[in-house]
């Protein structure tokens, strides 16, 4: 992914620029993501920027965060890396469809702290609990894939 400025991240935004949270872009490795995706301070929205593939346009999508915790010992994979997470390592996150007024949402299982692009890449930690023999690049394509249906299914992209 190229590198994107603050005020280019806050126009592809449909809502009103007050109510997104900017994260500190000084910190981001560039060239390790597919998509940039932050969580909110408080926790319970996330946010994601990624370049749409119809018209190569940057896209931003809010989405609700849902943390997962449960007492008892469990795995869960997350739907867009296939990361598999021990306990807590792994959020529900919903996207309202366009259009729908609220009434329709779409939820999928994934990294809570949707650093997936770096999970594909080994550079996250703690690494999965379940190795995959499939090279790079394809899993990158997977991720894509997903995510970009996804988001077209809630009618973003």
């Amino acid at each position: 992914m190229d590198e994107i400025s603050a005020s280019a991240l806050k126009e592809c935004f449909e809502s009103s620029e007050d109510d997104i949270w900017m994260p500190d872009l000084s910190h981001v490795s560039w060239s390790n993501r597919d998509f940039l995706g932050w969580i909110h301070p408080s926790g319970h929205l996330g946010y994601v920027v990624l370049v749409s593939p119809q018209d190569g346009c940057l896209k931003g999508v809010v989405m609700h965060r849902l943390l997962r915790s449960s007492t008892r010992v469990r795995l869960d994979m997350c739907c867009l890396c296939h990361h598999v997470h021990r306990l807590d390592g792994t959020a529900m996150f919903t996207v309202t469809e366009k259009g729908s007024r609220g009434r329709r949402t779409i939820a999928n299982v994934v990294c809570k702290d949707l650093d997936c692009s770096l999970r594909l890449r080994n550079l996250a930690e703690p690494g999965s609990l379940m190795t995959e023999t499939l090279y790079p690049e394809a899993k990158i394509w997977r991720m894509q894939k997903t995510l970009y249906r996804w988001l077209t299914r809630a009618k973003y992209l």
